[in-house]
């Protein structure tokens, strides 16, 4: 598209303030008619300041030149110039309120013509049709077209309403009979013409161009947040593929656990046989005992026989881990998980001068797997007596109650609690905030693999120097659901 072609639309541009986009040249888009008249008023507002300016101080300080050309006349025509920056004193204070916003496409009109009319009035004062004034008025519109950004028709009017004041102020004094005043009158209009047209057409290349340059500034405007919203985009996908890696690295970890709990299993479970057989014999002998033995005697090798139980189940839950079964769920009795837990801990608990407080009702039944939750039990326990470590009044509260949608288990105790950087990895394999040798981090990310499998749910509330209280939410059993 020419430049020609270009400026032909840029009147229905500026004129629709409706339209959301125009078509224009550049292969392109220019965009929001409404955004680049609001560029127009904003350039428009400040341009007319400096124009304001520029007649308030230049058309008095021009007063020399009438001493010059017309002593006579000096002290009129300075009255002349003095009203003239007078009239520009309204409007540079008009420029700061609403109205001056409302009316700026007029000022690109107004402010030349005021110098123009006093210049057209001087050389109707004058008498001389062939006044060397006339190069005022081509001072004039030029330094405006080099101020203001015209539109088509703020430079045709105010060149149509200059041509028509000096013709206004030369007509009446110029005598068609004097050859010599007619070629000089012919010879400044024709100058006058002639800028005119070359201002004209100046302008509307001029304002094509920067039509063309706010098509090209949107575009690439357009193309910026094009690519920030690409770049946004691909932010999110490094981020996906990071957490996909991160996944890969766990599955691998988890698959090398798997791996590894096979051997575990197998290479203790034998000893653990030996140690059971062993038990089943004490219990046997402890029948022939005194009565007074024997029942002290069966209830130590009950103990040992359960614990050596759980050993086994800690173990075989090592290969639960990497690779989940369903062990199957029943209705298990909270009161007496926690009993058989709380016995493996018992001693500890006392070593450690930790009050434990029991609160878990009787006939509080929720759905899972028993040897699961007496795991989680000891695991959220043993916790406990960690962070109690060296705390004033140490305590543990064990609680249970049945709730709309299930059964909450609670452990709760007045320990260090946990920092706000950890709780998003406390599920983690292999995060521990204890020394070496002391734990591997892998107690915690059981018992959330073993929660899941019963369609669990846990939450944390935690205060760092405070209290750290696990919520286990579980299902009821389907036959006592309401």
């Amino acid at each position: 598209m020419s430049l020609a072609a270009l400026a032909e639309i840029s009147t229905p541009l500026i004129a629709s303030s409706t339209d959301r986009t125009v078509r224009g040249g550049l292969d392109g888009i220019v965009p929001a008619p409404n955004r680049f008249e609001k560029e127009q008023i904003e350039l428009n507002l400040r341009n007319a300041r400096m124009g304001a300016w520029f007649v308030m101080i230049l058309v008095p300080l021009c007063s020399f030149l009438d001493w010059m050309a017309y002593p006579a006349d000096y002290w009129q025509f300075l009255v002349l110039r003095l009203a003239c920056a007078a009239s520009c004193v309204p409007l540079l204070l008009a420029l700061n309120g609403s109205l001056g916003r409302k009316y700026c496409r007029a000022y690109p009109i107004i402010l030349p013509l005021l110098p123009a009319l006093m210049i057209c009035f001087m050389i109707y004062l004058s008498g001389d049709p062939g006044s060397g004034y006339y190069a005022g008025l081509t001072l004039c519109i030029v330094a405006t077209s080099f101020v203001f950004h015209w539109t088509f028709r703020e430079i045709g009017i105010t060149l149509g309403l200059v041509v028509l004041a000096y013709f206004a102020a030369t007509l009446p004094n110029l005598d068609f009979s004097d050859s010599h005043a007619l070629g000089i009158f012919v010879n400044n209009t024709g100058f006058i013409l002639l800028n005119c047209v070359v201002l004209y057409f100046g302008s509307r290349q001029h304002h094509a161009i920067r039509l063309r340059e706010f098509a090209n500034r949107c575009k690439v405007e357009d193309q910026r947040e094009e690519l920030a919203a690409r770049n946004e985009e691909l932010t999110a996908t490094l981020k996906r593929l990071r957490e996909t890696e991160a996944q890969l690295d766990q599955s691998e970890k988890l698959a090398s656990i798997g791996r590894l709990s096979a051997g575990i299993v197998h290479e203790i479970n034998n000893p653990l046989n030996y140690v059971k057989s062993a038990i089943y014999l004490l219990k046997k002998k402890g029948k022939v005992l005194p009565p007074e033995i024997a029942e002290t005697f069966t209830s130590i090798a009950e103990d040992i026989g359960e614990g050596i139980d759980r050993v086994a189940a800690i173990v075989s839950d090592l290969r639960t881990f990497a690779h989940p079964e369903n062990r199957g769920s029943r209705p298990v009795d909270l009161q007496e998980t926690a009993r058989k837990s709380l016995r493996l801990l018992a001693k500890e608990i006392g070593d450690r001068g930790v009050q434990l407080v029991d609160e878990i009702p009787a006939g509080v039944i929720a759905q899972g797997d028993e040897n699961y939750l007496i795991q989680i039990m000891l695991n959220l326990v043993q916790n406990s007596l960690d962070a109690l470590a060296g705390r004033p009044s140490p305590t543990i509260w064990l609680k249970a109650c049945e709730t709309a949608s299930g059964v909450d288990f609670i452990v709760r105790d007045n320990g260090t609690g946990i920092p706000k950087e950890n709780l998003s990895k406390i599920f983690d394999p292999f995060f521990t905030t204890k020394q070496v040798g002391q734990g591997m981090g892998l107690g915690l990310s059981i018992c959330f693999r073993m929660i899941q499998q019963m369609e669990g749910e846990v939450k944390i509330d935690t205060v760092a120097g405070s209290h750290t209280q696990f919520t286990l939410s579980l299902k009821k059993p389907a036959n006592t659901s309401n």
